[in-house]
């Protein structure tokens, strides 16, 4: 073991590592390094790119060199942070929603705002007590008298439809409809359509419905039911009621015939209940009144108004030519045929428009004079079940036969009598066809009343399911002297009579009034240089609203005759007329013939008589001058003179008659 201690050893090595540096063999001087490159100009603003032309991959380095402006850095910069992909934002981020912009909630009313609208309105409705000392006894006692007034006025007798029944019934359906067929009483006498194969010992009751089609009119005493193969080879059969068990009824109707019923399961008892009743003679009210003269229909074979055919939830309207035809049997009183006619031709009878005006003025005189303010009308279905003790005290409810039967001139004429709002109480039972109705015309009423100044919700309509007592009592129409019109059955004359009042006291009146699509008032206009005055439009016109001048070639329009009917348009061979809904607010501009096209006279070349327009014998000579009857020049020439001496001149023209016959006419 060697004596070395730490120091010696230490001592040791490092000079053996001197010795062994100094024996290496000396290194070769290095390369000098090369010089460095020259620095590349400094970038400045002129050197950088259009911002322009500057995307998400492009290079923005050059923009951090120092002479480039501090403004130009920053606006490339957004450029850059502005770009798609730095804009995306995670979808969990509580915040990534735009809470700017809301959607509407449309119909939707939510709880806290069901109460902060009743509490306004209450807090109107109080304050408007307060301002006139009254209290809410008052309003109670008011409407009572209001209603009874109603008493003292009943409807007039309309004249009635009678149905007669034996008690055939026809049951359509499987194997259920032979256990039900056996549960009715004797007094009934079933008969079963059977829709699938099912045996039975019952042959002479029973017939199978084998495949073919079920095609079903008539009513009450009076079915026909044709079954029709492809083959050709039907039958036919004939019932008093129907009860039709399928789970798709043959009858898709908003209102079925009477003495047909298709129950549900839960309402299978109840029409069971019903049947034996219907035995016998029965009558109901005739609902309508037809006047073909104002019937814009149809004219010389062209289709003009179908609104009350399409409006009819029983389809108890058929067109038959020109006019229309109403079975009275089918017409179960949906009333939307008359709220749909724009002239009035077809008009409700139970009761009558007049009588439902005069019920309204005379309810609403007594309301005022019993000291009532602010009275609001709830027309309602008259077996829809109102509480009076829901409602707010200054509303009226009015019970009508069916919602649909109202229309704009008995709510304006509301309006003018002094109700601070019309409002329309909407149910399930109102049927599709006629809610539409009501909405197309809601539309049209709400444009007159913003046109006139007035809120659009002074005629309300309340949807299905809407509570009594979340019916607003604040008033919305502002105070005014009442209308004192009697109640009349022209439609177009009630309405604008009501509206002239409105007019009178509109806070903003505009003399015209845009209207939507279908509504009954309008103009038409008349593309000039296309009309040739053929007095088409004229003749076509069953309301008289477009007519001719006297002395010269003119079109004359009638603004207050017009219900946009469009006959005059489909019946113009050069299609030159177009509709323009509108409605003149002006009494004096309604009532203002218009003169739509004039020209100068056309004169006969022979004798100097007018005889038509200049438009109308240049468009017959341009088409006729090519024609073999008209290529002698005489021959053309002819169409510019008046009838007496076209006459005259073929007498005279040797080619036209012949020259034998030519020369007996002169002798």
């Amino acid at each position: 073991m060697s004596d070395e201690n730490f120091l010696g050893r230490w001592a040791r090595l490092k000079r053996e590592t001197k010795t062994a540096d100094a024996e290496k063999p000396e290194a070769e001087p290095a390369t000098p390094p090369e010089a460095p490159p020259a620095a590349p100009p400094e970038l400045t603003d002129a050197d950088m790119p259009p911002l322009e032309t500057l995307g998400f991959d492009s290079d923005y380095s050059g923009f951090f060199s120092a002479k480039v402006s501090e403004s130009l850095r920053k606006s490339a910069l957004r450029k850059l942070f502005h770009q798609p992909e730095f804009n995306v934002i995670d979808p969990l981020n509580d915040y990534c929603g735009d809470y700017t912009t809301f959607a509407p909630l449309g119909n939707l009313i939510t709880a806290d705002m069901k109460y902060h609208l009743q509490r306004t309105a209450r807090a109107q409705l109080e304050s408007l007590m307060e301002t006139n000392a009254m209290t809410h006894d008052t309003l109670l006692a008011a409407r009572q008298q209001a209603l009874a007034s109603l008493q003292q006025h009943p409807q007039a007798v309309t004249d009635s439809v009678a149905y007669q029944s034996q008690g055939r019934v026809l049951i359509i359906g499987g194997a259920e409809a032979l256990e039900i067929a056996a549960q009715l009483p004797e007094t009934l006498k079933p008969h079963i359509l059977l829709t699938e194969a099912v045996n039975t010992e019952l042959k002479q009751v029973v017939t199978p419905l084998a495949g073919r089609s079920i095609d079903i009119s008539g009513y009450l005493g009076a079915f026909s039911i044709s079954l029709n193969s492809e083959d050709g080879k039907g039958s036919i059969l004939q019932t008093d009621l129907i009860l039709d068990l399928q789970l798709t009824p043959t009858l898709q109707r908003g209102i079925q015939p009477p003495g047909y019923f298709a129950p549900s399961p839960e309402t299978l008892a109840t029409t069971l209940a019903e049947l034996p009743d219907l035995i016998g003679e029965f009558s109901k009210p005739r609902y309508f009144h037809y006047n073909p003269s104002l019937c814009a229909h149809s004219s010389s074979g062209l289709k003009g108004c179908t609104r009350c055919i399409d409006a009819c939830p029983a389809e108890a309207i058929i067109s038959i030519g020109t006019k229309i035809e109403v079975n009275p049997q089918l017409c179960q009183g949906g009333g939307a045929c008359a709220a749909a006619c724009p002239s009035g031709a077809i008009r409700y009878q139970y009761p009558s428009p007049a009588h439902s005006v005069d019920q309204l003025r005379v309810m609403l005189r007594t309301y005022r004079e019993a000291g009532g303010i602010a009275p609001k009308i709830l027309f309602h279905r008259s077996e829809m079940a109102v509480s009076l003790d829901a409602l707010p005290a200054n509303i009226l409810p009015l019970p009508v036969e069916e919602l649909g039967s109202t229309s704009p001139e008995l709510w304006f004429a509301a309006l003018s009598f002094g109700a601070s709002q019309v409002l329309l109480y909407d149910e399930d039972a109102t049927p599709e066809l006629s809610r539409q109705t009501l909405q197309q015309q809601l539309a049209t009423a709400h444009a007159q009343l913003q046109g006139l100044g007035y809120a659009s919700d002074a005629i309300q309509w309340l949807a299905v399911g809407t509570p009594a007592d979340g019916i607003s009592p604040a008033p919305v129409m502002p105070t005014f002297p009442s209308s004192t019109q009697g109640g009349m059955n022209d439609k177009r004359l009630q309405w604008t009579v009501a509206l002239d009042h409105l007019y009178q006291h509109a806070p903003q009146p505009s003399a015209e009034i845009p209207l939507p699509q279908g509504a009954p008032f309008g103009l038409l206009n008349i593309n000039k240089d296309a009309c040739t005055l053929c007095m088409a439009c004229a003749t076509i016109c069953p309301l008289k609203a477009i007519d001719g001048g006297t002395n010269k070639p003119q079109l004359r329009f009638h603004p207050d005759r017009c219900v946009q009917c469009g006959l005059c348009a489909n019946g113009c061979p050069e299609k030159a007329i177009t509709l323009q809904p509108l409605y003149l607010a002006d009494h004096a501009q309604r009532r203002m013939t218009r003169t739509l096209h004039e020209e100068e006279p056309f004169c006969c070349i022979r004798c100097g008589k007018p005889f038509g327009s200049q438009s109308a014998i240049k468009m017959m000579l341009g088409k006729l001058a090519s024609h073999p009857m008209f290529q002698d020049p005489r021959a053309l020439k002819r169409l510019e003179m008046c009838d007496n001496c076209r006459v005259v001149d073929v007498v005279q023209d040797p080619d036209a008659m012949g020259d034998t016959m030519s020369r007996s006419f002169r002798h």
